[in-house]
């Protein structure tokens, strides 16, 4: 059997689409993901002991989050971020989307243990982390105290996107507008 110049060519083309299908949307690097709890109740971890502000309900689970940055604050252990979470999806691009439908509460802090580029702090742009949880903290959010639930970061993916969606940026990126900057960030384990 012989393949065309043509056949080869539309091979090449297609091919490029189809293995994205195949390959993981996760940012992090296989050893990052391990042992990340399948299946994590946002809900029922932020509604968890809510008078004990130092208390360690839902400490120690290992969980992959998404969001919207609302506050960072920087001191000696790295950067604390307050956020609102927010689902992550898959189509039509992998990230964090606000659906606009939910009720409730949905902020939560983490802290990240190592520096981070100022870019990627801005209000309202989009991440996903994996960190463990740890109880809750006691943060202050626009000047009022909140006692959030808290976790630490081993990683954070950030897309620079201020307040536009992830989708609606990817699908003007070809309209001469540069590329929607993202980073991936990994903090390095203290033994």
């Amino acid at each position: 059997m012989r393949i065309t110049s043509h056949c080869m060519i539309g091979l090449l083309l297609v091919l490029p689409a189809i293995l994205p299908a195949c390959a993981s949307n996760s940012p992090f690097p296989t050893e990052v993901r391990d042992k990340v709890a399948p299946t994590f109740d946002f809900q029922a971890w932020r509604d968890a002991s809510p008078s004990n502000p130092g208390g360690k309900s839902g400490s120690g689970t290992k969980v992959e989050l998404g969001g919207r940055i609302v506050q960072v604050s920087k001191d000696s252990k790295g950067v604390l971020i307050v956020a609102e979470q927010l689902p992550v999806v898959n189509h039509p691009v992998y990230g964090p989307t606000d659906t606009g439908t939910r009720m409730g509460e949905f902020e939560f802090a983490f802290l990240y243990p190592a520096e981070l580029a100022p870019d990627t702090l801005r209000h309202g742009n989009r991440f996903v982390m994996i960190g463990t949880t740890s109880g809750r903290k006691p943060v202050v959010v626009n000047g009022a105290p909140k006692t959030e639930p808290y976790l630490v970061a081993d990683c954070i993916h950030v897309w620079q996107t201020g307040r536009t969606e992830i989708s609606e940026f990817k699908e003007s990126a070809g309209a001469g507008n540069s590329p929607l900057p993202e980073v991936t960030s990994c903090a390095s384990k203290k033994h």
